[in-house]
């Protein structure tokens, strides 16, 4: 008998060493969790996928918080005017150069717990058609999935009323296509102005600003940069502007203004406006002359 509560006894220890381990593993792997919200990766996603073909990439959706997260995966096209703004098109409706009609996803549906993370399959299937030789766009929503809860107060009859917003976050992945055979290197500067701001004004912080335009020619989307590199013809003073990223449609015009700074010394520049969409083979690059005139000239 003592011999049976003797294993009975050693078995109970063994047992709590192991249920603290456990729970001591639990409390390691959450104090791991530096609770900084759930990341999306890449942002961005490329094809060249030839028609007639299909083509598989990924994202990676990681919960880096610490409760479960849970997310619905679903794809869209989406519209954008001159000035990058974006809005995405209603499920029903389709833009001219949309890939939502070509692409699946799987799955459509995410649960991630705490440190968890799992990849997105984004399925490309190009079909062999006239409008499948041009670039096109799409963008793959990721939006997080909360139930509605009851909220007091209640009804007359005692039961609970679900009412009210549920804040929820979500994540946009623009997705590209631009098969071999188009063309990505037609793209033009077509408009230049300088607006003067008023340089008799001590408190101003731009010395004016030059509007640009940039216009995709080709059938091929651009992935592209300007930038402005500005000379003081009098004394010879060279600044550079801060370049500006871009994606550029086909068949489409970017505006851009770049606002030059408070601090810009007087005299006569010549602005010359590059337009890199490639390779020192792709630039495009135009001239404006300009004048900024001393702050507060004295009057005669």
């Amino acid at each position: 008998m003592r011999k049976l509560i003797s294993i009975l006894s050693l078995s109970s220890f063994f047992f709590s060493i192991n249920v603290i381990a456990q729970e001591n593993a639990k409390s390691i792997i959450k104090d791991t969790i530096t609770d900084l919200g759930v990341a999306v990766a890449p942002a961005m996603v490329k094809f060249n996928t030839i028609p007639g073909y299909s083509d598989i990439k990924y994202v990676t959706i990681t919960n880096d918080t610490k409760k479960t997260e849970k997310f619905k995966i679903s794809i869209a096209d989406y519209d954008m005017n001159d000035k990058g703004s974006v809005k995405q098109l209603p499920n029903n409706i389709f833009h001219e150069y949309g890939l939502s009609k070509w692409i699946s996803v799987s799955p459509s549906f995410v649960e991630l717990k705490p440190g968890e993370a799992k990849k997105v399959a984004i399925t490309l299937s190009v079909p062999d058609s006239a409008n499948a030789y041009r670039a096109g766009w799409a963008m793959l929503i990721i939006d997080e999935m909360k139930e509605r809860q009851a909220i007091t107060p209640k009804t007359s009859d005692g039961k609970s009323m679900a009412m009210g917003i549920i804040p929820t976050f979500g994540f946009a992945v623009y997705m590209f296509q631009n098969p071999p055979n188009v063309k990505v290197n037609k793209l033009e500067l077509t408009k230049l102005k300088y607006v003067s701001n008023d340089q008799s004004n001590p408190n101003i912080t731009s010395r004016g600003t030059i509007h640009a335009t940039a216009k995709n020619v080709g059938d091929g989307l651009g992935f592209s940069r300007m930038y402005i590199e500005l000379t003081n013809i009098n004394n010879g003073y060279k600044t550079k502007l801060s370049s500006k990223q871009f994606t550029i449609f086909p068949r489409m015009e970017r505006n851009f203004d770049f606002a030059l700074p408070g601090e810009l010394p007087p005299g006569k520049y010549i602005g010359s406006v590059i337009l890199d969409f490639g390779s020192e083979d792709t630039l495009d690059a135009a001239e404006i002359e300009f004048e900024i005139t001393p702050t507060n000239p004295t009057k005669k």
